[in-house]
């Protein structure tokens, strides 16, 4: 779910103008993404097949350098475009609405994941290309639901590695600087787009609870962070 691309699923319409993102996050985009025909190796959800490996860093302790970024889950609530039909996109053997506004769509092609105004979850396969509907929670690489602001997805750890971040790194607010900080994550998903640098951690903040995410605090990226690395028991 932790994808950083101007790309969305096969079929979308492009809409007016580009997704409604920060300038830095498009920056970063352009910089860590490479060819937007790499979108296909978006990272996953319920049925789907990472095809990325786990490296392990050289050492556990302080790590300095890091990149961050977050990723979350778009509502359906604050999403207005026209609506366009995904029933040739549906899954075999599911059974979501058949249509959904544009924009929203496009959000859960790049986040994997949205809640729809029904309650439940719209899902986005990247390997099959269609969407399917859960009554569960968004989930990660190995089928775990995702927890805000404890989640994160990083291609280079094993499932389960715990990291502390101890320096925020240029750019973040005091107040979210200190959340980030305080707060216990653990490797729990993978990502594809934009996290092949081993130095790249993005950080689950949840459901959107207002429809200009991107204007707040604490929807950022930071380069240049320290982090403190413990491997899982079994790996040390």
């Amino acid at each position: 779910m932790a994808v950083h691309l101007e790309t969305a699923p096969p079929g979308t319409p492009a809409p007016p103008g580009n997704r409604p993102r920060t300038r830095r996050r498009r920056i970063l985009a352009v910089v860590l993404c490479g060819l937007p025909a790499l979108a296909a190796l978006a990272c996953a959800g319920p049925r789907l097949h990472h095809r990325l490996t786990t490296i392990e860093p050289p050492h556990t302790g302080p790590h300095s350098g890091y990149t961050l970024t977050v990723y979350f889950t778009p509502s359906e609530k604050y999403y207005h475009g026209p609506r366009r039909s995904i029933r040739e996109q549906i899954c075999p053997g599911e059974n979501p609405p058949d249509s959904f506004p544009a924009d929203y769509l496009e959000r859960v092609g790049v986040e994997g994941f949205g809640r729809t105004a029904r309650g439940d979850h719209l899902g986005w396969d990247f390997d099959r290309h269609c969407y399917f509907a859960t009554t569960g929670p968004p989930v990660g690489s190995h089928d775990n639901p995702l927890v805000p602001w404890q989640s994160l997805a990083a291609n280079h750890f094993s499932p389960g590695t715990r990291i502390r971040i101890t320096d925020c790194g240029p750019g973040v607010p005091g107040d979210i600087c200190t959340r980030l900080k305080s707060a216990h994550w653990r490797v729990e998903d993978l990502c594809s787009i934009g996290c092949d640098d081993a130095k790249h951690l993005d950080l689950y903040i949840g459901e959107q609870t207002r429809a200009a995410i991107e204007q707040e605090d604490f929807y950022f990226m930071t380069t240049g962070a320290t982090v403190r690395i413990t491997l899982p028991a079994a790996l040390r």
